[in-house]
């Protein structure tokens, strides 16, 4: 019975069943082969997957636009943001107190120029005078010239009415140049237009955007993917403070082969899925754009092919998908995370490599606006104040 093993591997196999055998084999590599063949024709062919790509977006830098000592954050780490979110305070003492530097500047040239208006209407009552006296002077001297014509009236009297009424005729011409000259450097009669005015009202709106520049505020919404800052810290302007993950523009880089790109176009549906939630939540997306350029050719040292020693790689290009529904707030994705992409290629009208449309602006953020917020009212209520104050004093 110890034998019985080798004996039966010692029996040979019959041509027949050998040729069964190798038959069944054959068929079963032949049914596989037309298998994957029908699968590639009926459905491979028609996608492009790469598990090349990650889940990106904006990464903002938030700087002060001035330089100070913080007193004051708001956001932790990963704490969500809202466009116009105060993020940090600077010490605004100097700029308060040149803030009130300014306007006691406007109020004073409030004031001169409310003088020279009320310098103006004391001239303008003056050159009234003077255009009287100067008529009455030349009717005096008609009266006495007909008077001499008659000989009631003797020369010297006739010489003196002509002296007074050339006399007036002076002062009446230097009072008009006096209120020529008031008019000119009082300027119109509303004071705001005046030039002083201008100017200081101008430097104070300048120390009032200065002042609100101690305030930092979020230019999107978003996430503080990092802060660079601490309380007590002095910065400088132009400093990093804090980094803000914009999720509402977010989208995939997908690297494609150069030899998968054939039948990609704009437009074309895409299904992702992550390492994160693995295949059990997908997203959906839209392919947005083509890379104009692979990425060696936008790395730090851009191979140089024309050298002796080449060797070649076949090139991945970056593809930007578009999320359909956006960001999904019950799946977050953190920025760098790895996705695979499905690429549906049915649809394979338009142009290769098609360029994006112009749009009129990528981003337009007036949110510093704010800075301006309460300048012209407080202008309006330094002059109202400087107005009231000059006539108390007189």
């Amino acid at each position: 019975s110890a034998q019985l093993p080798v004996a039966l591997m010692n029996t040979p196999v019959s041509p027949r069943r050998r040729k069964a055998f190798i038959t069944a084999i054959i068929a079963l590599a032949a049914l596989a082969g037309l298998a994957a063949g029908g699968w590639y024709w009926w459905q491979g062919r028609w996608y492009e997957t790469t598990s090349n790509a990650y889940f990106t977006g904006n990464l903002v830098e938030v700087s002060a636009q001035i330089g100070g000592t913080v007193v004051w954050i708001g956001p932790e780490q990963n704490q969500a943001v809202v466009a116009g979110d105060e993020l940090l305070r600077l010490a605004d003492g100097d700029e308060r107190q040149a803030l009130a530097l300014h306007e006691q500047e406007l109020a004073l040239a409030v004031q001169a120029v409310l003088v020279l208006q009320a310098q103006v209407n004391r001239l303008e009552s003056e050159e009234r005078l003077r255009a009287i006296t100067h008529k009455l002077a030349g009717e005096e001297f008609q009266r006495r010239a007909r008077l001499h014509g008659n000989n009631m009236v003797s020369d010297e009297e006739l010489d003196t009415a002509r002296t007074r009424q050339q006399e007036t005729r002076v002062m009446l011409e230097t009072a008009r140049l006096a209120l020529q000259e008031a008019r000119v450097r009082a300027g119109s009669a509303d004071i705001t237009l005046h030039p002083q005015v201008m100017a200081a009202a101008a430097r104070l709106r300048s120390s009032y955007r200065q002042w609100r520049k101690t305030r930092v505020i979020a230019p999107v919404s978003g996430a503080i993917a990092r802060r660079r800052v601490q309380a007590g810290q002095r910065i400088q302007a132009g400093a990093p403070l804090f980094s803000i993950a914009e999720r509402d523009s977010a989208w995939v880089e997908a690297n494609f082969k150069e030899t998968q790109l054939r039948h990609l176009r704009p437009g074309q549906p895409v299904t992702l899925s992550s390492d994160l939630y693995g295949d059990e939540v997908t997203f959906a997306g839209r392919v947005h754009s083509i890379g104009t350029g692979t990425g060696a050719v936008f790395s730090l040292l851009p191979p140089q092919n024309a050298t002796g020693n080449w060797i070649k790689i076949v090139q991945r290009v970056p593809v930007r998908i578009a999320l359909e529904d956006g960001y999904d707030e019950e799946h977050p994705l953190p920025f760098g995370a790895s996705l695979e992409v499905r690429v549906d290629t049915h649809d394979r009208s338009g142009p290769a490599l098609a360029s994006q449309q112009p749009v009129p602006a990528v981003a337009d953020i007036n949110l510093y606006d704010f800075q301006e917020e309460g300048a012209d009212e407080l202008v309006a209520r330094v002059i109202e104040a400087a107005r009231r104050q000059l006539d108390i004093q007189q």
